[in-house]
């Protein structure tokens, strides 16, 4: 079975911007039909980016699932046919997962060639107010049949897309859906139980939503139909309020003959310096969008909205320009998988895991300060700029040759020039003067160590947390000498040591071996923050530090865990 990433629900500022977290609610769509004979699969695919990551999972408020997974390894959890939810009522149907440190949820329904896959966001990344523009499926598929789209109302048989809104939190939620469609607009009012979650028919209405407590809203159709009589399921998280932008780039998408635009309301659309849409409050109008196939396109509009592309058998939320970030998560299954980069034009220095990305395939994109780029991948993979954040998405295709896809997992918006940046350094001081030895277990105690400024980059880091922490005195830090050797090294714990090729000596140090055998730094900026040498048994406060963690240096394992639940 092939696993992709399809549709992701993105963040903004704001809001957090990665689309990692340790609480996460979903539910699974109906996917062509509960009454088909091919059975479906449905199933939660966690990875976890640290060790000994406990991970539960609730269905119904019952717990069904504990597992504990280690750094860089992904479970696959299967979950039975009556998941789906196909009924327009309330559910308790919901699946949530927590976990006691970060991780990524995603989700696969399959059933035949019809596959979907969705990454859950994180609780902390949901809103309370939304937005659904009505996708004029009739429109969409008369101009793909070359037809009267007044024969569709009879003609397709499922006309309408779905709309699914969980309940997010652990406390009763008052909703509010105002219905705007050609009979003018009609309220009606939901209140959810803790995780809770309901669904309804858009029934050619675009949908305001405004809610008490977050809520996920998920839009879905169970089989939009495709040339051939064949059918894809569709999902797509909807973009809370918040979450919108101004400017977008389209990605390039192979494979993809007819495609249009969905753009919440605005007042104009730019699409190559020229105005291609004037949007009416409440339209439903579809934007044909050509030549995706040979270039990735830049779209501006005059205030902030929310865009999809839509294609049968495809439904993206397209990522802002200012959802961009610097460092991307990417799994493809299949041998054809291609990642869309995204750089700016001045600076195409990219990095997949570890390696730099060297090509000359780069193709500018029409009035921007933007390139992209297309590249092949399978497997699992970090994409990563090391000064300036860029944009990804990926894409893949099924059995019947239709393209899908979606942007990547956010991982960290702030570039880093070591790579994408799980954990940030830490730094930590404590106002209990000790000796150099006891400083240097009360730090390991903590699972940190005494700070190292081994390079000018660390020292430079140091100094920018003493600069704003500035108080007088010296603070230990890990470097010492050998009684045996005079040598100084890096401790880094009890049996661990490096030598040192950067050094930030005050003036007339360091002193004599047999005056001071271990290091402190000053926290006088007038000083430089100049390292001093001292006795290993003067007292002074310890400076502690936990470096940086970084996900693409991180190995990634899948494992495979099927289990019945008994709701």
């Amino acid at each position: 079975m092939l696993f992709h990433l399809l549709f992701i629900s993105l963040i903004c500022s704001g809001l957090s911007v990665e689309s990692y977290g340790k609480d996460f609610i979903t539910a699974f769509p109906e996917n062509i039909a509960y009454y088909h004979p091919q059975e479906s699969s449905n199933t939660l695919q966690i990875t976890a980016f640290y060790s000994d990551t406990s991970v539960s999972i609730t269905i119904n408020y019952i717990n069904v699932y504990n597992e504990k997974l280690q750094s860089g390894q992904t479970k696959i959890v299967h979950f039975p046919k009556y998941i789906e939810q196909y009924q327009y009522t309330n559910s308790t149907l919901f699946v949530r997962v927590t976990s006691t440190e970060k991780i990524v949820v995603l989700w696969l329904s399959q059933r035949g060639d019809s596959v979907q896959s969705n990454v859950v966001q994180p609780v902390n990344n949901l809103g309370k107010w939304y937005k659904i523009p009505f996708i004029n499926y009739n429109q969409m598929m008369a101009s793909l049949y070359n037809m009267s789209d007044q024969l569709a109302p009879d003609y397709w048989r499922y006309s309408s897309f779905r709309l699914i809104i969980i309940n997010a939190i652990k406390a009763v939620s008052l909703i509010t859906i105002q219905s705007f469609s050609t009979d003018g607009r009609k309220d009606f009012n939901i209140t959810l139980r803790p995780y809770e979650l309901h669904q309804f028919q858009t029934n050619g209405s675009e949908i305001h939503l405004h809610s008490n407590g977050t809520v996920a809203v998920l839009l879905t159709h169970p089989c939009v139909e495709t040339i051939g009589c064949d059918c894809n399921m569709v999902v797509s998280h909807i973009l809370p309020r918040g979450l919108w932008g101004e400017t977008f780039v389209v990605p390039s998408v192979k494979n993809l003959s007819t495609a249009w635009l969905q753009v919440s309301t605005t007042t104009n659309v730019m699409h190559k310096g020229r105005n291609i849409k004037t949007q009416i409050y409440n339209s439903s109008e579809l934007i044909p969008l050509l030549d995706l196939k040979s270039a990735s396109q830049f779209i501006s509009a005059a205030n902030d909205v929310s865009i999809r592309l839509i294609s049968p058998g495809l439904v993206i939320e397209l990522m802002p320009e200012n959802m961009f970030a610097a460092c991307f998560f990417v799994q493809m299954n299949s041998t054809e998988g291609e990642a869309v980069i995204i750089a700016e034009a001045s600076k195409k220095i990219v990095y997949i895991d570890t390696n730099l990305l060297s090509s000359t395939d780069w193709k500018p994109i029409p009035n921007s300060n933007y390139s992209s780029i297309s590249v092949s991948l399978s497997g699992t993979h970090v994409i990563w700029h090391p000064t300036s954040k860029i944009g990804v998405y990926m894409f893949e295709k099924m059995k019947s040759g239709i393209p899908y896809g979606s942007p990547a997992i956010i991982l960290n918006e702030k570039p880093d020039r070591d790579g994408c940046v799980a954990d940030s350094s830490y730094y930590k001081t404590n106002t209990t003067v000790m000796t150099w030895p006891e400083s240097h277990h009360y730090c390991l105690n903590m699972s940190y160590q005494l700070i190292t400024p081994s390079s000018e980059k660390a020292q430079n880091e140091m100094t920018n947390f003493l600069q704003s922490n500035t108080v007088p005195g010296y603070l230990w830090i890990g470097l010492r000498r050998s009684r045996l050797t005079s040598e100084w090294s890096w401790q880094i714990s009890n049996d661990s040591e490096y030598s040192v090729n950067y050094t930030k000596w005050a003036v007339g140090h360091p002193n004599k071996p047999w005056k001071a055998l271990c290091a402190s730094v000053s926290q006088d900026a007038n000083q430089e923050f100049s390292w001093k040498s001292v006795p290993c048994c003067a007292k002074l406060r310890p400076f502690c530090y936990k470096e940086a963690k970084y996900f693409n240096h991180i190995t990634f394992d899948t494992l495979y865990d099927h289990f019945s639940m008994i709701v």
